[in-house]
Parts: structure tokens; sequence; C-alpha cells
């Protein structure tokens, strides 16, 4: 009942609000680019006092004939185009990812370059703010590549800004190098006056060195900082897929084990009612018997019921409870839960005489045999009729417990594996083995599968005696 209320299908009222939802979040993401791309290109304007304190900063250094001033007013403009750059490439990803789902736009390097060109000709007529192209264009190239190739839909927003902050900081710094000017870099206001005064303070070696130096070492940053995300993020996905991996086999594991739980009552529950039964009759005849000697056997009967049930459910709720029982109670036990209705499959038992007791949980123990026949049950088989035989006898550990088919057999590969938790041949739930295993060796006993392919699995079962 309570599964069925969480597995229903939502109504058309729940689809709708939960589309609403999905549609608002799009929005939301559409109108954050925008405003950060506005933003960028207004971005300058609201910086002016930075921007002339960096031309105080090469006033300075031509009066000081000091060229660290140089390097200061240099990195203060490296670091505002980059801030610019990276506010502006941000932009464009998120318009990306919200245009992604739209079924319209599939290639995002082509909605990449169309939004490039379009904010540099809006950048051009409302902003009169000089800009480096082709450092521009070369680090947001590398930053949508780097983007594309390791990066994904789920990662974090933060983490591409400061990706992309670190390129184009590193690009920028290019443009302050004389020896690039050559290639036109540089070639704007601010980068142009640095480069001019180095050459009057006879320190363009320093430039071209710090310049080179940040832009190595800011590109390597840039790039280490995309690589380790990505390997964290696909090791955070390994993980989450390990973890629901994990989370799915213990679901399926609680779900067999709550099964054979229920089964185990089913039989318990049946096993009681033979006690029961002589209990209730037992009882009419002491109310009608005035035989002393008749109640008392009538007695002694009732407390044998008793104790019978009492060593039933103890075997059913403590799994390490065990008692000494006779080979063939264990076996009758087996052979009342064999639930054979296919008359192509038979089933010969043959207990050998004379074989001790055993000190086992008989429950849980029968529940174990019952596995492997149910295994070798519904094993398919290649001939017309299937032959399965339960063979019980003496061996120097104690006693042996054989379930031999003649069904298709198993790989020797699968062998290895098929007492693993959730490994299955038959596709079933993987856990029968794992549990006979399990109970086995509570008992302190050993198990050893022998098959061939075509020919058949042998499954021996070796049990200490009391």
């Amino acid at each position: 009942m309570y599964l069925s209320l969480f597995h229903q299908p939502l109504d058309k009222k729940e689809r709708f609000f939960m589309g609403t939802h999905k549609n608002n979040l799009r929005g939301l993401y559409l109108y954050s680019g925008i405003i950060l791309l506005i933003f960028s290109i207004y971005y300058p304007l609201t910086m002016r006092n930075i921007w002339f304190s960096i031309i105080y900063k090469i006033k300075d250094a031509i009066l000081l004939g000091d060229s660290g001033y140089l390097i200061l007013g240099s990195a203060l403009m490296s670091f505002l185009y980059a801030v610019k750059n990276s506010m502006m490439f941000l932009g464009i990803i998120i318009i990306i990812y919200y245009l992604k789902t739209e079924k319209s736009f599939k290639n995002k390097k082509l909605i990449s370059a169309f939004i490039v060109l379009i904010y540099y000709i809006i950048s051009m007529i409302l902003v009169d703010f000089p800009q480096e192209i082709i450092t521009t264009s070369a680090s947001l190239i590398i930053c949508l590549f780097m983007y594309d190739k390791l990066f994904n839909e789920t990662s974090s927003f933060f983490i591409i800004f400061i990706m992309s902050f670190q390129v184009f900081f590193a690009f920028e710094w290019l443009n302050i190098m004389p020896a690039l000017s050559i290639y036109n870099l540089g070639q704007s206001d601010i980068p142009y006056s640095i480069k001019t005064a180095s050459i009057y303070l006879n320190s363009q070696a320093v430039l071209n060195f710090s310049g080179f130096a940040f832009f190595l070492s800011l590109f390597l940053l840039a790039f280490s900082t995309a690589m380790l995300y990505n390997s964290y993020s696909k090791n955070m996905k390994i993980m989450k897929d390990n973890y629901e991996k994990q989370k799915e086999l213990q679901e399926m594991k609680s779900k067999v084990l709550q099964n054979r739980i229920n089964n185990e009552m089913k039989t318990l529950v049946h096993d009681l009612k033979t006690p029961l039964v002589t209990i209730r009759g037992l009882s009419s005849l002491l109310s009608i018997s005035k035989d002393e000697r008749k109640i008392k056997e009538y007695c002694e009967r009732i407390e044998g019921s008793v104790d019978k049930m009492n060593e039933m459910i103890s075997c059913f709720l403590y799994e390490n409870s065990r008692q000494s029982i006779k080979v063939e109670e264990l076996i009758d036990y087996v052979r009342a839960q064999i639930p054979l209705e296919d008359n192509s499959i038979k089933i010969d038992i043959i207990v050998s005489d004379s074989l001790p007791n055993l000190y086992v949980n008989k429950i849980r123990m029968a529940r174990a045999i019952m596995n492997i026949l149910e295994n070798a049950i519904i094993v398919p088989c290649k001939q017309d009729h299937k032959h399965i035989i339960l063979e019980v006898k003496n061996c120097d550990f104690g006693i042996s417990i054989m379930v031999k088919d003649n069904g298709v057999g198993i790989n020797n590969e699968e062998i290895s594996k098929i007492f693993e938790i959730g490994y299955s041949t038959n596709k079933t739930s993987g856990l029968g083995l794992w549990f006979v295993k399990k109970v086995i060796e509570e008992n302190e006993g050993k198990i050893d599968i022998i098959s061939k392919k075509d020919e058949g699995t042998t499954v021996i079962i070796y049990l200490p005696s009391a």
C-alpha cells in the first residue's frame, strides 16, 4: 500500500508545475548570462579610477626611473582585462547552457562565435573602450576548447570562471611584451604606453621576461586547474556510480533476504501446524480421559510437541542457534519443501545408513540445501529430462550432502565468482549461493562446486558430525 503511494504516476497538475519550474530555471540562466555580458561591457566605466591609477604608475616609473611600477601597472591592467573577459566568457557559457536545452540549438561552437561577434559589435557601439582583439580572441578560443574537452554540464560555474580568469590573465601579459609588438599585440592605449615607457627606461628585457613568466605560469595554472577539476569530477562520478550500485545491491539484498525470511516463516508456520494439531488432539483426549497412565502419556507428548515448536522457533529467530539432529530428520524436512510440479524433472534422494548426528541450525541449513536444489531445478538442460540426485553419505569430515544435476554446467571463470554477492548465472538476484556459503560456514562446514560445461554441476556440502 505504502509503496503504491510513492510510485503513482504524476497527474497533469504536478507535471505542469514541474515543467513550469524547469522553464523558470532555464529562464534564470538566460537572464543571468545576458546580465553578465552587459555588465562586462560597462565594467570598465565603473573602474575609471583604477584605470587612471595605472596611468599614474606609468608616470611614476618614468619620473623615478623604476621599472617596477611598470610591472605593477601591467599586473593591474591585466587583472582588470581578465575580470572583464572572464565575465564575458561566463555569460557566454551560461547562455550556451540555456540554449542547449532547446532542441533547435545543438552546435555550441557556432553559438559561441555568434555571441562573441554580437558582443564586440555592441561593446564598440555602446562603450568607447580599447580592445585587444588578438589576445582576447586567442584566450577565448582556448577557454572554449578547455570547456568543451575538460568540463561538462554538471561542472561548477565558479570553477569555469576561475579557469577562464587564469587564461585571460595569462594572455593579457603578452600585451605588455615589447618583443611581441611586431605581431600587433598590445596596441591599445595602456599597453602601448607601458611598452613606450619601458623603451625610455631601457627595461624592455624586464617586461619581456616578466610578461612571459607570468603568461607561462598562469596558463599552466589554468590548465592544471582544469585537469584537476576534470579528474576530481570523474572520481566523484565514479564514487557516485559505485555508491548507487552499492545502494541498489543493498536494496536488492534486503529484498531477497526479506523474501527468504518470508519463505522461512511460511515453512515454519506450516511445520508448526503438526505439533499444534498434536497438542489440540491430545488436549481433547485429556479432557475425556480418566486413566492416569494415559493422562501422563498425553502430557509427555504435549510437552514434546511444545519442545519441538520451541526448537523450530529458536532456529528461525537465532542464526547461531544449533541443535543435535539426525540427518534423516534434516533430509525429511528438505524433502517436504521440494516444490516439484514438472514431470520432466526427476529427483532421487539417497541417504546412507548409520549416519552420525549433526549439530546445525535445522531451519537455515534446510533453506541452504533447498537453495541448491532450486538452482538445480531452474538451470537450463539440453536433455529431454532433467535428473537431480540428492545423496547423503559418510565422509572423513563427517557427512557429505551432494546435489548433482545434468544441466548446462558452469564455466571455470564463473565458478570463482559464484559465491560473490550479486553474481548469478541464471539472471536471479545472485544472493542464493552467497547465503548457502554463509549458512554452511556458520555451521562449521565447507562447500565445493564441480562443474563441466554441457555436462552438469555437482555441489557438495561437508558438515562435521555432532
